[in-house]
């Protein structure tokens, strides 16, 4: 199988074959897609760091994106909404099963949630924020490439999202790369 890694910054992918998407869904959906045009991979595996709201996956922890979806923070703020968000995504199933790692919904925000109400409304549905994770898919799902998602979790989601993150980056992407390289690349 013609499995193809990608990340959105190289320094989740470090030493890994793969490639770099960029920081953000549209971003990432472009990048996904010229990949796709390019390189006609059999499947697509996101690997990358990620926060969890409130009651996600205990920070430290890898998982599997099962669900993924767009956010709509207008919404969730009280200011505004999108009229029409793009329908939630399932990761592929068969990919799932090889990963078996415990799996969670996964949401896209525009960008990193600092506010803990929004937070707290984002995790009434969702376990995990990503900022890539829906435009890679999406551009997956328009191919019909099978497309499944790994994060490591850096951070709670909220005000100091951002301080965990960097705290704890560099540990949660090495222990990502080493999971990727026992489960699919010392064969």
């Amino acid at each position: 199988m013609n499995l193809r890694f990608v990340a959105a910054v190289g320094e989740e992918l470090g030493s890994l074959p793969g490639a770099v998407l960029g920081v953000g869904p549209v971003v990432a959906a472009a990048s996904m897609a010229s990949l796709l045009a390019a390189e006609r991979p059999d499947a697509v595996v996101l690997i990358g760091t990620a926060g969890a709201f409130p009651g996600g996956p205990a920070v430290g922890s890898l998982v599997s994106g099962r669900l993924l979806g767009m956010a709509d923070p207008l919404k969730g703020a009280g200011v505004g909404y999108v009229p029409r968000l793009p329908e939630p995504l399932e990761t592929d199933a068969a990919l799932r099963q090889i990963l078996g790692l415990p799996e969670c919904r996964i949401l896209t925000n525009l960008g990193v949630t600092t506010d803990e109400a929004l937070a707290r409304y984002f995790s009434e549905e969702w376990e995990v924020e990503h900022m890539e994770a829906y435009g890679a898919a999406w551009a997956c799902h328009q191919l019909r490439v099978p497309f499944a998602v790994v994060v490591g979790i850096t951070n709670v989601v909220g005000p100091t999202a951002h301080a965990e993150w960097l705290a704890r980056r560099f540990s949660v992407q090495t222990a990502v790369r080493e999971w990727v390289r026992g489960r699919f690349l010392r064969r």
